[in-house]
């Protein structure tokens, strides 16, 4: 029974953040399609007029709040709840004001607001770090609203009372100019309606100005962000580690946030996207620490009731989240990892690589390899140029295997491979340090008019320059369900296997899927399975988009947080 009880105050969030939405809902078409209708024949007051037209704005304005605050309910937010509490109490008393109350609604309003009283206690967690860029979210999404709840105010409220047949075009400016306080072109055969209308939709174009007036103007907990010594402080644990994470560098990107050990010799790098906080990578630095790294982070994401997710962590890491947490790993690529002192041009098994690098020679093209460092001004300046221009429009993408920075002075010990063909540089390959002695790709780019073959070339003159600096491994290219790919190949692959193998070819026109995994393949890396952690199989679509999201495979207008 303690159970059943448990599980239901569970479900209390999600359940009230829908009952409220369809409440909102309810509220908004049955005051905005009800027809409208004077207590008689005529009012000597235009007071009462007045009083009724914003009492009704007020119903349609409370309903669409509430239909904003269900998402904030299903996240167990706590400013949500206290505003939805406000909203329905305000709902309720504007409806004292009507000529025409609609008793079904009163009864939903009062039914939502006995139950969040009731059930206040599940709604305990901190709203989220944002910026003051969110007024202009909550002026996109009220605007186009108000503009269509106008148009049907007019079309289906007060439909049997316009003189003539107006166009689409004049009732919409109607409903643009009510909301800025002036008469538009179509005219009512009362006056008492056309009071109302007008009343009304100024009620409307008021709200549209005090919604990001107000989201503005309140206190904003803004996004922290990771300081110089911060930067500082992991740059040294991740240059000294000898069991770093190929992927550890990427925790010094600007989008994440770090959460440290209480000595600050571990930590971890995270991100918040729509309710989830993404974990990126394995924890850093000392592995006895990160039992308490990960605690912290789980205590974080219950604070916020933010859902935790993993990107891209190692077997070691997995099984410390899962002792700790109890999360699903789901496998979701390999890691292609070079181990310098074995690889050779030499043998059949890598001809196409040897055969390529050759053409490039032949080409005329020259290969080189150094720090960052070493780098004049105007070669750092040219690089930067054409990393720029060779994305040829795309946006940059990254969150857990690549820098959102590039030849910046703070990555010295960074490494870049460039060819040139005579002069003209036409390709790069850009590495970032793993640990003391390894290397991990960061970016790798080219012209169009560069030779097929030079990305082979230069990953030979990057293990070339590895050996000579006694480097022991470079991390390459992810390949994401590179299982798949390699058991559909083998002659035992069933049907299923091979569907999902084609399923996974059609994203290649929007992501390289196969075709890295092949590229990756010629080099006869040591492979190195990465996961994704969740808590449920039933959070897979929405930690899924989040970390869509954050690699930048899902683009919405950006707010940090």
């Amino acid at each position: 029974m303690k159970f059943t009880v448990q599980r239901f105050r569970s479900k209390v969030p999600l359940l009230l953040s829908r009952f409220t939405f369809v409440v909102g809902i309810f509220n908004i078409f049955a005051n905005v399609f009800n027809r409208f209708k004077l207590p008689a024949a005529t009012l000597d007051h235009y007071f009462l007029v007045y009083v009724n037209s914003t009492a009704f704005a007020t119903a349609v304005l409370t309903g669409l709040a509430l239909i904003f605050l269900a998402r904030g309910l299903k996240r167990k937010k706590r400013r949500a709840w206290n505003l939805a509490i406000v909203i329905v109490a305000i709902n309720l008393l504007s409806d004292l004001f009507r000529f025409h109350r609609h008793p079904i609604q009163v009864a939903l309003s009062v039914a939502l607001l006995l139950t969040l009283a009731l059930f206040k206690d599940e709604f305990y967690a901190k709203s989220d770090p944002t910026t003051r860029w969110r007024p202009f979210l909550g002026f996109i999404l009220a605007f186009p609203a108000l503009c269509v709840m106008g148009l049907i105010l007019i079309y289906f409220r007060h439909s049997d009372l316009l003189i003539g047949s107006p166009s689409f075009n004049q009732v919409l400016i109607t409903v643009l100019a009510g909301m800025v306080g002036l008469t538009g072109p179509v005219q009512f055969a009362s006056g008492h309606v056309t009071d109302t209308v007008g009343f009304t939709l100024g009620t409307f174009g008021v709200f549209t100005f005090l919604l990001p007036l107000w989201l503005y103007l309140r206190r904003v907990k803004d996004v922290d962000q990771y300081s110089a010594p911060d930067l500082f402080d992991l740059q040294q644990i991740l240059l000294k580690d000898q069991f770093a994470d190929s992927l550890s560098y990427f925790a010094t990107r600007r989008d994440k946030k770090i959460i440290w050990s209480d000595n600050r010799k571990a930590g971890l790098a995270y991100r918040v996207e729509n309710g989830v906080v993404l974990a990126s990578g394995d924890p850093f630095g000392e592995f006895s620490l990160w039992p308490e790294v990960i605690d912290k982070f789980l205590n974080q994401a219950a604070e916020f009731a933010w859902t935790p997710a993993v990107v891209g962590c190692t077997d070691r890491a997995g099984e410390v989240w899962i002792e700790k947490t109890k999360m699903l790993a789901i496998d979701i690529g390999d890691e292609a990892v070079v181990m310098v002192d074995d690889f050779t041009l030499e043998g059949r098994s890598i001809k196409n690589v040897r055969e390529m690098v050759k053409k490039v020679v032949r080409l005329g093209y020259t290969t080189q390899t150094c720090k960052v460092s070493e780098l004049t001004e105007g070669e750092r300046m040219q690089l930067i140029d054409h990393a720029h221009d060779w994305r040829y429009g795309a946006s940059e993408r990254g969150f857990s295997m690549a820098l959102d920075r590039f030849l910046d002075e703070r990555d010295s010990n960074s490494v870049i491979a460039v060819a040139k063909k005579g002069a003209e540089i036409m390709a790069f390959l850009h590495f970032v340090p793993w640990g003391a002695n390894r290397l991990s790709l960061d970016r790798m780019q080219r012209s169009r008019e560069s030779a097929s073959g030079v990305n082979e070339a230069l990953i030979a003159e990057s293990i070339e320059y590895a050996r000579r600096n006694s480097l022991k491994e470079i991390s390459l290219n992810f390949a994401f369900f590179k299982s798949v790919f390699e058991r559909a190949d083998k002659i035992s692959a069933g049907r299923s296997i091979r569907n999902k193998r084609n399923l996974l070819r059609l994203t290649s026109k929007w992501f390289q899927v196969e075709s890295l995994y092949r590229f990756n393949a010629k080099f006869q890396p040591e492979w190195r399975t990465r996961y994704l952690l969740l808590p449920s199989m039933s959070q897979i679509i929405p930690v899924g988009i989040a970390a869509a999201k954050a690699e930048g495979f899902i683009e919405f207008p950006k707010r940090k947080g």
